[in-house]
């Protein structure tokens, strides 16, 4: 999986540089384009199976209590999965640890519900007033994040 991750960081460097030059050179998009779409397709079958790993975790996570609402897909620059969750239910640590401890071959499992943990957590010590929770975004790329949303409580 690093070594994945690896080469597809290399290639995005590759393309980020290759971006930025297009941009210098009146925004010649042509040398963009030609080292965006010039993977091998080894490097695009691998990182397609990334992916496709990725999107494999959903049903896990939905029993770690973590409802997937969407899946969004980027293949920009970086390209990078962002998975959108909404929190279901609260489920006991000892289900939890049992869950992950079944699927401990899934390297990106454990991260993604670390993740999801810690928004909740920090979201729960929010004063909200007005407002209420709604969505936890976990973004998994090469600059990934998480980010979660609140919205008026009257909409």
């Amino acid at each position: 999986m690093k070594d994945l991750l690896n080469k597809m960081t290399e290639k995005v460097a590759e393309t980020r540089d290759a971006a930025v030059e297009a941009f210098e050179s009146n925004l010649n998009f042509a040398k963009f384009s030609e080292k965006f779409t010039g993977m091998s397709d080894s490097a695009k079958e691998k990182s397609i199976n990334f992916m496709n790993d990725l999107i494999s975790l959903s049903p896990i996570i939905d029993e770690i209590g973590f409802a997937t609402t969407g899946i969004t897909v980027s293949l920009g620059l970086p390209p990078d999965v962002t998975f959108h969750f909404q929190k279901a239910t609260d489920i006991p640590t000892e289900k939890r640890d049992a869950i992950l401890e079944q699927h401990k071959d899934k390297a990106m499992l454990s991260t993604i519900v670390k993740t999801l943990l810690l928004a909740d957590s920090y979201q729960q010590k929010l004063k909200l007033g007005s407002f209420h929770f709604t969505n936890i975004d976990v973004c998994i790329g090469l600059t990934g994040g998480v980010s979660f949303q609140l919205v008026p409580k009257d909409k």
